[in-house]
């Protein structure tokens, strides 16, 4: 083998070795909030959930050390984006979010809908226009709250925002909003939880045009090396049928 042969050799297993002793040195961390049965704190205390199994499955493939922790929202949409190393694995790939994040690779997909209370026979909707005489809820910092300022809904006039999920339902339910904009996942456990009956809710408008995939992301600061590493593994467990049968599991 000549001198320049073993030269490059050489630095390619050098790069790789580094790559694999950084992330052995700098355990990755995903976050997500609790969203049962994605993500979620069991009654043993341990973090489990579809989207979570996935998440193990992949740091596996990748043979990657990693932990997984459930955390509100807003933390882990803002650890995730100053933390180099930091990955949500749940989140709503959108427009406004394409360049503040690195996006690994879909892991769910879910639909938008503007849901309200059945006895509610006066709403009737045709499009989000036709949604404006209305006051609709949603979470503040959602990508929800965006979309609907985007769109012309204002807080002085029918845009209600709500810090958690419990105080939006019962929002909703105590006739003070018409409306929440949310989606399927988990809808009947999130209303039972905050203590209302989800058979008292129907959908009023189905969203096309609102993102519907989630993903798992991380900041701009985590290596490029790292990201493809998991991307394979993504695409690995998806090509097996590890990853289906995970979400078969939960019945997803």
């Amino acid at each position: 083998m000549s001198i320049i042969k073993s030269v490059l050799l050489s630095l390619i297993l050098c790069s790789s070795v580094a790559a694999y002793s950084y992330a052995q040195e700098t355990p990755l961390t995903f976050l997500a909030e609790a969203l049962p049965p994605y993500h979620y704190i069991d009654n043993q205390g341990q973090v489990t959930g579809a989207l979570v199994e996935i998440t193990q499955a992949i740091l596996a493939e990748a043979n990657l050390p990693g932990s997984i922790a459930i955390q509100p929202f807003a933390r882990s949409y803002q650890n995730t984006q100053n933390k180099k190393n930091t990955f949500m694995f749940s989140l709503l790939k959108t427009p406004d979010r394409e360049k503040k994040f690195q996006w690994v690779g879909q892991t769910y997909k879910s639909s938008a809908v503007l849901v309200g209370l059945k006895n509610r026979q006066d709403i009737k909707l045709t499009s989000l226009e036709s949604a404006k005489p209305y006051i609709i809820g949603t979470i503040r910092g959602y990508h929800a709250d965006y979309f609907l300022h985007e769109n012309g809904f204002t807080e002085q006039e029918n845009l209600s925002l709500s810090v958690t999920s419990k105080h939006l339902w019962a929002m909703l339910f105590n006739e003070r909003i018409d409306l929440v904009l949310t989606n399927y996942m988990a809808l009947d456990r999130d209303i039972n939880k905050a203590g209302f009956d989800a058979k008292s809710i129907t959908p009023y408008l189905s969203l096309e045009n609102f993102p519907n995939e989630l993903y798992i992301a991380t900041g701009l600061t985590t290596s490029k090396t790292i990201i493809e590493q998991l991307a394979q593994a993504l695409a690995a467990i998806k090509k097996s049928g590890q990853y289906q049968s995970i979400l078969t599991k939960y019945a997803l």
